[in-house]
């Protein structure tokens, strides 16, 4: 009986293993890599909302922000927060939508002070910042 030369039995094995290494490779790339690459690439092409506070108002002892939205997307804020030496003072929840190319007046119902930081942020990642 004649056998398989060592050589050749090597030669099989390495082929064989090149060829399920490729097919694992693909289907992980097509079935994980690539969907995960297109919902980042589609989270990046989104509009995205771009706000500064570029005013900041005393009303009564109350601080009240102007907030100018000059993205592409509507801003939404649901936090205001008085921030003094990077330490939160104060928080209130608020409720204000600023579409693009507006600028926005924010009751914040915050207390006002000249030292104070003011910041605005939002469910989505929305932010803005300002001082008096």
């Amino acid at each position: 009986m004649r056998g398989l030369s060592e050589v050749s039995a090597t030669v099989f094995l390495l082929v064989a293993t090149v060829a399920l290494s490729a097919l694992v490779v693909s289907t992980f790339l097509n079935l994980v890599y690539g969907p995960s690459q297109s919902a980042f690439a589609l989270e990046t092409a989104r509009p995205l909302c771009a706000a500064r506070v570029v005013a900041v108002a005393n009303e009564d002892g109350r601080a009240v922000l102007y907030v100018y939205n000059r993205g592409e997307a509507t801003c939404v804020f649901d936090k205001a927060y008085a921030l003094q030496g990077g330490s939160v003072v104060d928080v209130k929840s608020i409720d204000y939508a600023v579409p693009p190319g507006v600028v926005a007046e924010i009751d914040t119902d915050l207390p006002f002070d000249l030292g104070y930081v003011y910041r605005l942020t939002g469910p989505g990642g929305e932010a803005a910042e300002g001082r008096p």
